[in-house]
């Protein structure tokens, strides 16, 4: 139930709504098989097709997850479905940590179904198919707020560390976490932890790159922290693009709901997630503003809230409030599987997969209207080397695959 209409877009190509993660991503673990551990010295190659010296890495994240990926594609092979499942294992695995949570909160059964209702919105039934580092994160930070309440000291730290290398939106987790008033010597603790592991990356870094901000990095850092916003950002039209889309991926109840117990309730560890909630999207505000599912760490707190609220609830209540959680934004769920905004890109691709030898390099012709948004898609599913030139530019004279868009 908490993910309806699964199994029919498991084997979808990455071509719709914000697809690019599950291309480059996917690339990134590919080329971890292609070349080994070694060789990529652990960093995330992100070079396509025959690869004899790593050129460009990604730097901004991590690579906890395109690591898993790598094991993954190399049990069942490199695939979409492949891909897509992973990030859905997840995504079931803190279903399953908020479950363990509301029995430790002793919430009764349809409290927990309360809780689960965040399941059936389309933030969480669209993207979790999509391979990010979100799915680990939410993850991570569930069975970090779980051990933490049970006091389970060695499993808290392993959360900690499985977190921080799997991207910087749990670091803002545990500083929230004070406001439970306990344990503040392992908060202290994460935080020290939190802060070599970062450090181990600027180290990884600089020895991927030769410096301590290189592959963008700082850039990247820059851009997330609005210090060089796109020219259409204000903060009046973030508020606004917020409000719709936080209507739009988590539905009206659900927000009302969720509001209505953090104001009643006026429990510690609601007010916690909602503050981790509200982190990502105050501090990376430009990168919010760009990418709609980086308001994904508002899950947590939705379904404590709504537990919370449920828990000494009628049954045909509870059952009247998942229903409507699940009717509310279904069309617009639906709508989200048929976009195909790349597929452009990715039948470009798989047709140059099938002509061009994998040694060879193809060129590609066309507008920067089409090679902007489509080129990623084209390179990943080609699986080949590809030099895009724009129209009018010259191609050498020892070009044998032109692929001309123009024409």
């Amino acid at each position: 139930m908490v993910n309806l209409g699964l199994i029919g877009i498991m084997a979808k190509p990455f071509i719709g709504h914000h697809d690019w993660n599950g291309v480059f991503y996917s690339n990134i673990a590919r080329n971890y098989l292609h070349l080994g551990l070694l060789k990529t010295g652990l960093g995330q190659v992100t070079d396509f097709g025959v690869i004899t010296q790593p050129q460009g890495f990604y730097t901004h994240y991590p690579p906890l997850l395109t690591l898993i990926m790598a094991g993954w594609f190399k049990i069942f092979g490199v695939g979409d479905w492949q891909a897509r499942l992973l990030p859905l294992l997840f995504t079931l695995g803190s279903l399953l940590v908020l479950v363990q949570l509301f029995n430790y909160l002793k919430f009764s059964r349809w409290a927990t179904l309360a809780g689960l209702a965040v399941g059936l919105t389309p933030m969480w039934r669209y993207f979790s198919l999509m391979p990010s580092q979100e799915a680990l994160i939410i993850f991570f930070s569930l069975t970090s707020v779980l051990f933490f309440l049970q006091g389970k000291r060695r499993l808290f730290y392993l959360s900690v560390i499985l977190n921080g290398l799997s991207g910087w939106a749990g670091y803002f987790l545990y500083p929230w976490l004070w406001l439970l008033n306990k344990r503040r010597s392992w908060l202290l603790k994460a935080g020290i932890i939190l802060v070599i592991i970062f450090l181990l990356h600027l180290l990884h870094t600089y020895l991927l790159t030769g410096s301590v901000i290189g592959g963008g990095l700082l850039d990247a850092l820059l851009l997330r922290l609005n210090m060089a916003p796109p020219a259409e950002f204000t903060w009046w039209n973030y508020l606004i693009l917020e409000k719709q889309r936080l209507a739009a991926f988590y539905t009206l109840i659900l927000l009302a709901v969720a509001g209505v117990s953090t104001l009643l309730k006026r429990q510690r560890l609601i007010w916690a997630l909602l503050g981790w909630g509200l982190s990502y999207p105050l501090i990376f505000s430009n990168v919010v503003f760009v990418h709609d599912y980086f308001n994904i760490f508002f899950i947590p707190w939705l379904a404590v809230a709504a537990a919370y609220l449920f828990n000494r609830a009628k049954p045909a209540l509870v059952i009247v409030f998942v229903l409507l959680v699940f009717w509310e934004r279904n069309a617009f769920y639906q709508a989200l599987l048929v976009t195909e905004s790349f597929k452009p890109g990715y039948e470009l691709g798989r047709q140059i997969n099938q002509i061009v030898p994998e040694v060879e390099t193809a060129y590609v012709v066309g507008s920067d209207e089409f090679l902007e948004p489509q080129n990623l898609f084209v390179s990943y599913y080609a699986d080949r080397k590809i030099i895009y030139l724009n129209s009018g530019e010259s191609l050498p004279n020892d070009a044998k695959y032109v692929f001309n868009l123009d024409r």
